[in-house]
């Protein structure tokens, strides 16, 4: 099986695994497969923080981005997830993530799990210590190889991908984040956007209203005169 890994969706997962270097962080992979070809479009962060050496993803949370993605048409699916290893290296799988690995294969048979590690990203780049794609054969775990290399259409095609989904949950939103929030959280920050938004709406209006007032005075003042 082959694998091929956008720029975009690495980047993301690097750019989540720097922000949270102290814990482990996990998401999704999105994409396609092509035959005996897994392309991985984009990745999702959904929130998930975990301790110094544990994450876990929330299906349920999953099953929200698996209903956001049939909105959106059928051209992508999950094809695996993502997590990462700060400062313990990328290149192993522990037992959970085995196990995880395992019932991720048992759902979709083409699944595959990229682990990162912030730490050793800031010493040297891209190296089998900072990031590796797994699966799991005969019960253990083995790295497959991927590339980075993408036909122009496929590369301009996952960079829009990741770059509408990145605009239409806006900065720093993600599904998960979204589905922690409690009903009171959300409506207390609309509430307070209202509320700036009302106080903005008056200071103009005041500052026109005295504008109005300074001109009106002056024009009495010249008649006067």
């Amino acid at each position: 099986m082959r694998v091929t890994l956008s720029p975009a969706a690495l980047s993301k997962v690097f750019y989540v695994a720097l922000s949270n270097r102290e814990v482990e962080v996990a998401g999704f992979l999105l994409g396609q497969v092509r035959e005996d070809q897994v392309l991985v479009i984009d990745s999702l962060w959904v929130g998930s923080r975990g301790g110094k050496a544990h994450v876990e993803l929330d299906f349920n949370v999953m099953a929200k981005v698996v209903e956001e993605l049939e909105k959106n048409g059928k051209d992508e699916v999950i094809v695996g997830w993502w997590h990462s290893h700060p400062g313990m290296g990328a290149d192993f799988m522990s037992a959970i993530d085995v196990k995880t690995q395992y019932v991720w294969q048992s759902l979709f048979p083409y699944a595959i799990a990229l682990i990162v590690d912030p730490a050793e990203y800031e010493k040297g780049g891209i190296s089998e210590k900072s990031c590796r794609l797994y699966r799991i054969a005969n019960s253990e775990y083995e790295a497959i190889p991927f590339d980075m290399t993408l036909e122009l259409d496929d590369l301009s095609h996952t960079g829009l991908k990741s770059l509408q989904r990145t605009l239409r949950r806006g900065v720093g939103v993600t599904l998960t984040r979204m589905g922690e929030e409690t009903y009171k959280e959300r409506f207390t920050k609309r509430t307070r956007e209202l509320i700036v938004l009302a106080l903005s709406i008056w200071i103009i209006i005041f500052i026109l209203l005295l504008w109005a007032l300074f001109h009106v005075f002056s024009y009495m003042k010249k008649r006067e005169e």
